[in-house]
């Protein structure tokens, strides 16, 4: 075929303008490839899985490394896949839920799991409709939450769950018990509240120290989870104190009685089994309390108090009881809380009036008195001690009154000396164990004497075995450094406690009071008799003067004087009185 000249003219036209193109738009195209390059390498280096789907298809379009190594699968066979295959099925889901709705503006949320050799992985999805070149798309962003969850879990825990023992905390159990309570209206079976507290908890902690509670605590809360069944609940909501929630136990109220006791029983057996705490061998009782409820006869907070009351009515009898709420005790705890508030005001109201008892020698000539406080209610009349100096002791009250009752005897001592001035009498004062035990105690006996110019030595405070066995370097120190001032002290209700020779070698002591418990049977009981007898010999041996309180009769002052007492007070002398009477019957 001959050449045609035009045709190669025609060619050479065409070369030259493929060369002008390539040379005009070869160095975009590279940019641009450049540019998809370093965006592919950008998202494949991003935390988050990016997923582009077709909205149509619900196929995979595009994807970054994350999604591959997430999904432990390469990029080959993950695109063009069904979204399906790889996703929870709720995401395809949620997917065709936001196209339905047409929401192709804003996001969609959706946590879920996705499983893979490393295990259950949470995850939280963003879905996003969009379109490109009228074409519509899904794009996926998805984020591993899993420091998140963990978070959450670790402050729910914190909210909800004691630290120590890991058991429901006071919040949870609350929560718990409004559930249980609905609960109880609906199939209207009765539950139970059983409040424990350990007896003498606090001992452990002061002697052991805090580790060794902690400890403790930990072995009582597995022991008491032990006697679970499922549906119950244990919750630890104070230092030592635990509470268990008993659901569904029955229909018939003496039914649930006699089932929450057994359980209650079998706490009490369990905790007292002997425990091993960090080498410390140690023995531990409980105090419970149970209340029933059925429905919403009762709050949460009213369940709780009355258990918590019926709890304190245990360590009242003796603790390592188990006791069921009775009505009465709430009555006693409201009477008792009245006191409380009526003690508090009654010192500032002058309520509190001294009796005095006389203390006579063997000629039947008074020697002294014994200073008994009273208080002089306002519409009881008048209340005698032992029913509010153990509330006051409870308190911080009987500081206070106890310095009243020394500043009042004191001075009315001073004034019968003033008016009586051939009588040299003495004045005995009972001291409470947390008023001597005072750090300012002894400032306040120096502050006293001096002020009612008083001669120390007619002064003699009791105190008591219980209070003399606490710490006994740092009570003989102080009643050490109060004889210096010349007051005198007796040992009070002497024999009812747990003296020992030791003790009263040790003591710097002046006086030993026998115990009326004694003097009241020593013409009856051989016992009794023998007992006084001891006390008497054993006082004349350290040179420590012995009175006998309790004399009602000439029969038994008789026998305190053939065995040596020279001192004594009872009612064969006279009940205690006020000191105007004191005055016209012995002054």
């Amino acid at each position: 075929m001959p050449f045609d000249a035009n045709e190669e003219q025609r060619l050479k036209i065409i070369g030259l303008g493929e060369t002008s193109v390539r040379k005009s738009y070869y160095p975009q195209l590279q940019d641009r490839m450049l540019e998809l390059e370093r965006f592919h390498a950008l998202l494949d280096r991003s935390r988050e899985l990016i997923i582009l789907v077709e909205s149509a298809s619900k196929r995979i379009i595009d994807i970054n490394a994350t999604v591959c190594s997430l999904l432990e699968a390469s990029k080959e066979s993950l695109l063009e896949s069904p979204l399906q295959q790889w996703l929870p099925f709720e995401v395809v889901d949620k997917i065709r839920l936001i196209e339905q709705e047409g929401e192709t503006k804003g996001c969609c949320l959706i946590d879920t799991v996705i499983k893979n050799s490393q295990g259950a992985i949470p995850m939280e999805f963003v879905l996003q409709c969009v379109r490109f070149s009228d074409l519509d798309y899904v794009v996926i962003l998805g984020k591993d939450i899993s420091e998140r969850k963990r978070a959450e879990s670790k402050i729910h825990t914190l909210a909800f769950y004691d630290s120590l023992t890991h058991l429901p905390n006071r919040q949870l159990f609350n929560d718990r018990l409004a559930q249980a309570l609905a609960q109880s209206q609906r199939y209207h079976k009765y539950g139970a509240l059983i409040m424990i507290d350990l007896d003498n908890f606090k001992a452990l902690n002061d002697t052991k120290g805090h580790h060794i509670g902690d400890e403790l605590l930990k072995q009582v809360a597995f022991r008491i989870q032990s006697l679970l069944k499922e549906g119950d609940t244990l919750a630890r909501i104070g230092g030592d104190e635990f509470v268990v929630l008993l659901e569904g136990i029955s229909f018939d109220g003496e039914e649930s009685v006699l089932h929450s006791e057994q359980f209650a029983l079998s706490v009490k057996h369990c905790i007292n089994q002997p425990y091993t705490l960090l080498g410390y061998e140690h023995t531990c009782s409980p105090s419970i309390g149970i209340v029933l409820f059925n429905g919403h006869d009762k709050s949460k907070e009213t369940l709780l108090k009355q258990a918590d009351i019926a709890m304190y009515h245990a360590k009242k009898l003796g603790r390592n009881r188990v006791c069921q709420y009775d009505p009465a005790m709430q009555e006693s705890v409201e009477h008792k809380t009245l006191m409380e508030s009526e003690l508090k005001a009654a010192l500032s109201k002058q309520e509190f009036v001294l009796f005095y008892q006389p203390q006579m020698d063997e000629n039947m000539n008074m020697v002294g008195v014994e200073a008994l406080v009273r208080w002089n209610h306002p519409h009881k009349g008048l209340i005698p001690p032992n029913v509010f100096i153990p509330l006051a002791e409870e308190t911080s009250d009987i500081v206070a009154l106890g310095t009243w009752v020394m500043e009042e005897a004191c001075r009315q001592l001073y004034a019968w000396h003033q008016t009586y001035p051939n009588r040299f009498l003495h004045v005995a004062i009972n001291v409470s164990a947390r008023q001597f035990q005072e750090a300012s105690f002894y400032d306040t006996v120096s502050l006293i004497v001096s002020k009612m110019k008083l001669p120390s030595s007619c002064i003699t405070l009791e105190l008591t075995e219980s209070l003399i066995l606490e710490n006994v370097h740092e009570i003989i120190a102080k009643i050490e450094a109060l004889r210096l001032l010349g007051v005198r002290f007796s040992l009070d209700d002497f024999g009812t406690g747990y003296s020992s020779l030791s003790y009263l070698k040790r003591l710097p002591l002046d006086e030993l009071k026998i115990d009326q418990s004694f003097v009241r049977d020593i013409n009856h009981d051989n016992n009794d008799a023998m007992i006084v007898k001891t006390i008497i010999e054993m006082a004349q041996n350290f040179d420590l003067h012995v009175i006998a309180e309790g004399v009602e009769d000439e029969e038994q002052l008789m026998y305190l004087k053939e065995n040596g007492c020279r001192l004594f007070q009872g009612y064969f002398f006279g009940k205690p009185m006020p000191p105007e009477e004191i005055e016209r019957l012995y002054m």
